[in-house]
């Protein structure tokens, strides 16, 4: 009997459907690539080796013979730890379940004397601060850059045993990108106070008070340091207040070397800021060179200096 055309039509469905791909996957499915491990920059890398070898030489410093500032080792130890833990991040502002890029770390032997060890140290807080100085050259992030400044600023402050740094304060984080044309107001705006402050501290300090002849020198260059700012500025300047609010009374040599230190530490945080929204080396110098005059007059920088976060 002939096949008509519907059952011709019916046996063909029947046909393909029979040789259809069955849809249960059979088996290994593939697996995906897994990411390549974080690679570390070798400005990075010279830099957390080089911290890391400023640790070191202040570790030995401790033990060396005769030793006093005891509380100084402990909290410069402190800070070398806790820079050393971001630096070595992939992403210094990530999670914290990060895996650290790993560096060795030797403490030289203690030195034969206590001179010889400050001697290393300032050696290596120079090594360190020309390292951390490359990684932030060479960062392409402003809030990176600041870190590796804010570091080398740290390290700065450790050729100085008289101060032991500050245990505390902000940490790095991700910072909101901010222009060079709003940060120079903020930086110029601590230079016109830091000269206020001076001015007034001179007029209540007498003549032959050391502090007085310190102030007075330091007033004819921040003048100086007010100028650069002021000129730096491409739009309209802005209007220097009247006065500004002091740190405290400033009514003794106490109270005035207090408050100097403040404003200059105040000024340390400005350039921080212009280091943040620029890559031009001249304000990562003036962030360094910010730190003598806060010492010079007793003031103590925290681990991460001029982080304004």
């Amino acid at each position: 009997m002939p096949l008509t055309r519907r059952a011709a039509l019916a046996a063909l469905v029947l046909g393909v459907s029979g040789c259809a791909a069955s849809p249960v996957i059979s088996g290994t499915p593939a697996l995906a690539p897994s990411p390549p491990p974080p690679s570390q920059a070798p400005e990075a890398s010279a830099a957390q080796v080089a911290v890391a070898a400023l640790r070191g030489s202040v570790e030995a410093l401790s033990k060396a013979p005769g030793f006093a500032a005891g509380p100084w080792a402990t909290a410069a130890l402190a800070q070398c730890d806790a820079q050393l833990a971001v630096l070595a991040l992939p992403d210094p502002f990530g999670p914290e379940d990060q895996e650290p890029f790993a560096v060795e770390s030797p403490t030289p032997a203690p030195p034969a004397s206590v001179e010889a060890g400050v001697a290393a140290v300032a050696e290596q807080v120079a090594a360190a601060v020309k390292a951390l100085g490359a990684a932030a050259k060479s960062a392409p992030e402003g809030d990176v850059r600041l870190m590796y400044a804010s570091a080398a600023a740290g390290a700065t402050a450790l050729a100085n045993q008289s101060l032991e740094p500050v245990i505390d304060g902000p940490t790095p984080v991700r910072l909101q990108p901010a222009t060079l044309e709003a940060s120079l107001p903020i930086a110029l705006g601590h230079a016109w106070a830091l000269i206020y402050g001076l001015g007034v501290g001179l007029g209540r300090l007498g003549s032959k008070d050391p502090l007085h002849a310190l102030g007075s020198a330091r007033l004819a260059i921040v003048k100086g340091l007010r100028n650069d700012l002021r000129g730096a500025i491409t739009g309209e300047v802005p209007d220097e207040p009247a006065a500004f609010t002091l740190p405290n009374e400033m009514s003794t040599p106490d109270e005035i070397r207090s408050g100097w230190a403040a404003l200059e530490t105040n000024l340390l945080g400005g350039y921080a800021r212009l280091v943040a929204s620029s890559d031009e080396d001249a304000w990562r110098q003036a962030m360094l060179t910010q730190v003598g005059p806060v010492q010079a007059v007793g003031g103590r920088l925290g681990i991460w200096p001029g982080w304004f976060a």
